[in-house]
């Protein structure tokens, strides 16, 4: 098993594409009040919608359409739940194959 970080800016909203191990995926992440929610696309097709980032939690927790690996955020300062601000600095997007 490998991780690899996955790049993410310190934006409240973004979208952006990454291939995840012959997988091309579509991020879209929200902030609506303290949370930040995930939607994900893979092929053009949505798979998930309004998922909620929590730390060190699997983003994609029941595999009901074959998603390949796992994709979590992890703290590197605590214990606290991603917050946009200190996206892929204290908070990385984490993928695991």
């Amino acid at each position: 098993m490998s991780q690899y970080i996955v790049p993410i800016d310190k934006l409240s909203n973004q979208s952006f594409d990454i291939d995840l191990n012959n997988q091309r995926c579509r991020f879209e992440f929200i902030t609506k009040g303290v949370f930040l929610y995930m939607n994900l696309f893979i092929d053009e097709e949505e798979k998930l919608n309004g998922i909620i980032c929590l730390n060190g939690v699997n983003l994609i927790e029941y595999n009901t359409f074959n998603f390949k690996g796992k994709l979590y955020f992890m703290d590197t300062q605590g214990n606290s739940d991603p917050m946009y601000y200190g996206l892929g600095e204290r908070w990385q997007l984490i993928y695991e194959d």
